[in-house]
């Protein structure tokens, strides 16, 4: 398998490393190495949920990303902004606000997700009623979540909610809109993401469920707020906002909860933190779920308000979207019957099946894999089982496993030598 058809949003410094092995122990899906002082990690197994490089105090790993800069190659700017950057600034700057800064930085349009958001509430929760034979369904909305199962779930995959991501579905109608509108070919149109997380960069560039993602780039939360701050302060000074009455903040958007609402919490179960959904997960595949209908899974603990790539504390950001929804919480009128309709037409799902991934496990016959099973067996029992990760590995028994498949020495383990 090559290594290099996985697209990564970050880059390891080496020479930062001091050796504190916090990466190490905090990969969920323990695919981080520190080997003869060099820090390495198997694409295959990385699902990017970006604990490495938030538990790093050496920022060993640096995440990769668009800029303004980029651009520049396209006639048309749009950008599509995560809700998570208005509450960066609370309530006392209006959105409208944001917007114009977003304009005054460089964007033509701004595209917001809300509509699509609660149109596929509507469009779930008629899916459910369709499709009672797959119990539970779990959301495909935080991309680490996808990549989770691919690798570590497999057998769950047919689980995965069917339906693509908001900002897929908000992204591809822009882009049409705007390529009619102006006469434009939709390749002269940028559309920009602004993320919270690293997730959604890589969904972007190699997305799990089409060929080409309807998003050209991502640029995370914080570096667009330092740069439209000043644009903020100078519109507020002046005292006049352009498109207030465009935007409404559809309650608890972005925060874990927001999808299982529109489903009914009596049928929908919400988890957040990569190993909280790692044990509702083990929990599914025991069968332990199945009177559940609806799985709401994000990786990031509070959700989308605690990615990598936010400013504020996500318990401010929290009460910053509670606050919100109270002033700015006015949906628009949606027919449901138009929303059924759409569905029926396959408006909103996936352009492709999500997948199992090939991963270095997979692509090992029965008799190898068995052999190398009893191997790491016999290895285990030599060891510790204190789970130190001086070896460099995350577990006793994941060191064993590299050893078994000659990544590893028996005698790295410090406890072994002594």
């Amino acid at each position: 398998m090559d290594n290099s058809t996985f697209y990564h949003a970050h880059l390891i410094v080496q020479e930062r490393c001091k050796g504190r092995l916090k990466c190490v122990r905090s990969c969920p899906t323990k695919a981080i190495r520190v080997y003869e002082n060099k820090v390495t990690f198997f694409q295959d197994l990385c699902v990017d949920c970006g604990e490495c490089i938030h538990m790093c105090p050496e920022k060993v790993f640096v995440p990769v990303s668009e800029t303004m800069e980029d651009l520049k190659s396209f006639k048309f700017h749009i950008a599509l902004p995560s809700n998570i950057l208005y509450i960066q600034f609370g309530v006392t700057v209006p959105p409208g606000v944001v917007r114009q800064a977003l304009k005054n930085i460089g964007f033509n349009e701004v595209a917001d997700v809300a509509k699509v958001c609660d149109e596929e509430g509507i469009a779930l929760r008629y899916h459910l009623e369709q499709h009672p034979q797959i119990r539970p369904i779990i959301s495909s909305f935080c991309p680490t979540v996808v990549r989770l199962i691919q690798v570590l779930y497999p057998s769950l995959v047919p689980h995965l909610d069917p339906l693509d991501v908001p900002r897929e579905i908000t992204a591809r109608e822009a882009r049409l809109h705007y390529a009619k509108k102006l006469g434009l070919k939709e390749d002269e149109i940028g559309v920009i993401y602004i993320t919270p997380c690293p997730a959604k960069i890589v969904s972007i560039k190699q997305p799990a469920e089409k060929k080409r993602s309807w998003i050209d780039g991502a640029i995370p939360v914080k570096d667009i707020y330092n740069l439209i701050l000043p644009e903020v302060i100078k519109i507020q000074q002046g005292g006049k906002i352009a498109d207030l009455d465009k935007f409404y903040y559809p309650k608890a958007w972005g925060m874990l909860g927001h999808f299982s609402q529109n489903v009914g919490y009596d049928r929908a179960l919400s988890v957040a933190g990569i190993d909280h959904v790692k044990r509702i997960l083990n929990d599914i595949e025991s069968n332990k779920l199945h009177y559940v209908d609806f799985i709401e899974a994000m990786a990031c603990l509070h959700g989308c308000t605690n990615g990598v790539f936010c400013v504020r504390d996500p318990y401010v950001a929290r009460h910053n979207s509670i606050q919100m929804q109270e002033k700015y919480g006015r949906p628009p009128n949606i027919a449901e019957e138009k929303v059924i309709e759409k569905y029926r037409r396959g408006f909103y799902f996936h352009e492709e099946p999500v997948l199992p991934r090939t991963t270095r496990d997979s692509e090992i016959d029965i008799g190898e894999s068995i052999k190398r099973m009893k191997k790491k067996e016999r290895i285990f029992a030599k060891l510790s089982g204190k789970d130190c990760s001086l070896c460099g590995a995350p577990t006793c028994e994941t060191f064993a496993d590299d050893c078994a498949r000659g990544e590893a020495e028996i005698t790295d383990c410090v406890f072994f030598k002594k």
